[in-house]
Order: C-alpha cells, then structure tokens, then sequence
C-alpha cells in the first residue's frame, strides 16, 4: 500500500492544486493578478518537476458557492491513480475557517494552506482578513494538515509573532523563460508612461500621476499616463483627484485601459516607455514584472524588496518618484537588465521555499 505524501515525500508522489477565486468577475473588486500569479507559478515549479495545477474556482451562480466547486473538483482528483497532496487556496477571504476545519477532516491526506497575497497594511482592505488569518492560524494548531503563509516575509513575521504560529513563506513566482528580447521604445514628441493596477488606495498612484506629470514638463514631453480605472477597489476619490490634475492640461492625458487578458496587457505594458508602481505597501506587484519581462523599467518602492534599489524612491515624493523616473530612462536598457538579474534571483530563491515545502523539508527560518 503507498504511504501517503506527507508521511513519505517525494516528487513522484506530489500533486499541488493552486486554488484561486476570479475575483475579476465581482463588481468594483478586481484580483485578476492572483490567476496570473498562480500560472505563473503553475509553470515554474511544473519546470522544477513538482505536478502542479491551476484550479479556478467560480462560482456558477454568482452566490458564493466556490467552496462547493472545489470540493467537487477535489473529490474527482482523490479518484486518479495520482491524488492531490496540497491545495494553495490564494486570499484568506474566500474559503472560510470552519470550510478549512471541514476539508482537513474529510481529507487527512491532503495539505491546505491558506497563502496571503496581500502585504500587513494591505490587510485593511480585505473584508474579513484579519479575522480568517486568525482563525485558520487556530485550526492549524489543532490538525497536522493545515496551515496558514504568506508570499511576503514581512506578513510571515506578523503572523507568526502575532498569533503564535509557525507561517509559511511561499512566494509568487515567475516564468522568467518569458523575457523577449529588449527593444528599445524610440521616444518622439510624447512618452507613454504606464500606471497600472487596481485603484486600492495602497498602490499610490495619485502620486504616481503626479510625478509622470512632472516628468514629462521636465523631459519637453507630451505625457500619456495609461491607467486600469474600471475596478476602483475603493480608491473611488483617488481616480477623481487624478482626473483634477490631468483637466485641461494641454501636455498630458489619461489613457484608460480596460482589463485585458495577460498576454494582452504584456502587450500593452511593452510599448511603455517607464512604469511607476510606487506602492506603500506590497508584496510582489505583476505589473513590475510583466515591465521586465516586456523590457519597461519601473519607479517602485522599498516595499518591491525584490527589485533593484536603484529604482526605489520615496512614496510620499512626487519629486523623488521623477527623478528616479528620469534616471530609468536615460539608462533604459542597463536598468532592464539588473531587473531582469534580480527578478531571476529572486524566483531562484523563492522556489527553494516551496520545494521544502512540498518535499517535507524544514523552510528556513525567517
């Protein structure tokens, strides 16, 4: 009889389920980042020889109903000669505690981890957070076969100091192999600066506007500032303050940009001159890297930890976010390039974690 997985590990026996909700599809609330994030890392570890799989999770009826959807697509895979040994469930909002309290029960043999996408100050948006974190970190501490992480070691710490649990670090990777060649975007009379992402407050990008406004006066440009406003996420005041700056400033216009597929905006963000992405609080941030990846630098902040220090300014500085800005472009292609070498360091080092994770090795301490 074969042990399970998680009494004998190895890659053979391994089938990781990454569990998301498409949260793009609830009005005003828009986390199309955590599908491109889970294909992402769908990609990286199936090259790394772990059977991982990407599970949506909609809910038909639009009634909340994605525990029931997972269950049914769990209860089919435990039938295959080859069942699934752990289920990522990205964001704590979806599945709930007393749903993860059932799951471990009914599955002793599977893994489920409830993985954060959001960073500490982030949490504050997210309906339930807190509370679910709390809860799960508590189931934990009962059942051998849940557990709570985090993709940020700034949220491992809190978790882990705060409710006295040990927290996983997992993450978000990336497909590196997905770098296009460099191509310099020839800048004529205007240049395309790219402010993308959900409106949540967090992400600053009234700031953002600011500097690409002030750039542009300083460059002799005319300025395209491309912007995702569709799903606010409860940055309603923010998208108002932005179009205040842009009225009737004869240099400078937004250029709306629906929500697209992941291929489409990769399309998008590479006819970019720059990205800014100045975020307070963050913990990984796509846009950035779909920049590198396409061969667009970004203005970010101390809290993208993963991207070159040379291109972090203060958040606060609509003047310092410019002149980093300024910088990138002068010097676009040495900048892609030491983005393009951190964020190959940094998936290198991430899929460690999640090769101790999955193989029964101890993670290294945070």
């Amino acid at each position: 009889m074969t042990r399970p997985h998680d009494v004998c590990p190895s890659v053979e026996t391994a089938r990781v389920v990454l569990a998301i909700k498409n949260f793009a599809k609830v009005p005003g609330v828009c986390h199309i980042g955590l599908g491109v994030t889970a294909a992402n890392t769908m990609k990286v570890l199936r090259r790394a020889g772990i059977h991982t799989e990407a599970w949506p999770c909609d809910s038909p009826n639009g009634k909340g109903n994605e525990i029931k959807v997972l269950r049914r697509k769990l209860e089919d895979a435990q039938k295959s000669h080859r069942p699934v040994t752990h289920v990522i469930i990205s964001a704590p909002s979806w599945i709930q505690p007393p749903d993860f309290q059932s799951l471990a029960f009914d599955y002793p043999d599977v893994a489920f981890v409830q993985l954060n996408h959001s960073g500490a100050a982030y949490l504050s948006i997210d309906k339930f957070g807190i509370r679910n974190i709390r809860e799960v970190a508590a189931i934990s501490q009962t059942t051998h076969n849940v557990r709570v992480a985090a993709n940020n070691e700034r949220v491992c710490r809190f978790i882990s100091q705060s409710f006295g649990v040990e927290t996983l670090y997992l993450p978000n990777l990336y497909d590196t192999e997905s770098f296009v060649p460099f191509v310099p975007q020839h800048m004529g009379n205007t240049i395309r600066i790219g402010s993308f992402g959900a409106s949540r407050p967090w992400k600053n990008q009234l700031c953002a506007a600011e500097a690409a406004v002030m750039l542009a006066k300083a460059l002799g440009r005319n300025l395209e500032l491309y912007v995702n406003s569709k799903r606010p996420d409860g940055g309603e005041r923010m998208i108002e303050s932005r179009q205040e700056l842009f009225h009737q400033l004869p240099h400078a216009k937004i250029v709306d940009v629906p929500w697209a597929s992941w291929p489409q905006f990769r399309d998008i963000t590479g006819n970019m001159h720059l990205l800014i992405q100045p975020s307070f609080d963050e913990t990984f941030n796509v846009c950035t890297a779909d920049g590198i990846a396409e061969g667009v630098p970004s203005v970010t902040t101390s809290a993208l930890e993963w991207t070159p220090e040379s291109w972090w300014a203060q958040a606060e500085d609509p003047h310092a976010i410019m002149r980093i800005g300024i910088g990138l472009l002068h010097g676009t292609h040495q900048a892609v390039e030491e983005g393009r070498s951190h964020l190959r360091r940094y998936v290198d080092f991430a899929l460690h974690r999640w090769q101790d994770y999955v193989l029964g090795r101890r993670q290294m301490p945070i």
